[in-house]
């Protein structure tokens, strides 16, 4: 075989990417998506509040009852991150 190819060496390249805080990502994420912090009456149509609004009302098949979405609410979590660490 003639004409070897050239061989290039990328291990001398020292350009770091920095990569974004992927924790902070998924905290955002998940924040975004239950708008905790939003008072309910200033909730946009976004997230889980998007997700009830869109698949509501939920009737029988018969059309007797009716499921309305009002709102949700989330309690704060039973144990704190320390306590699910030492279980």
């Amino acid at each position: 075989m003639t004409g070897a190819s050239e061989r290039i060496n990328f291990a001398k390249i020292k350009k770091v990417i920095e990569y974004p805080d992927f924790l902070d990502v998924q905290v955002q994420s998940f924040q975004e998506f239950f708008q905790l912090e939003t008072a309910a009456s200033s909730r946009t149509n976004e997230g889980l509040f998007k997700v009830f609004a869109e698949n509501f009302p939920i009737s029988d098949s018969r059309e007797n009852f009716v499921l309305n979405f009002i709102d949700y609410h989330v309690d704060p979590p039973k144990y704190t991150v320390d306590e699910c660490i030492d279980r």
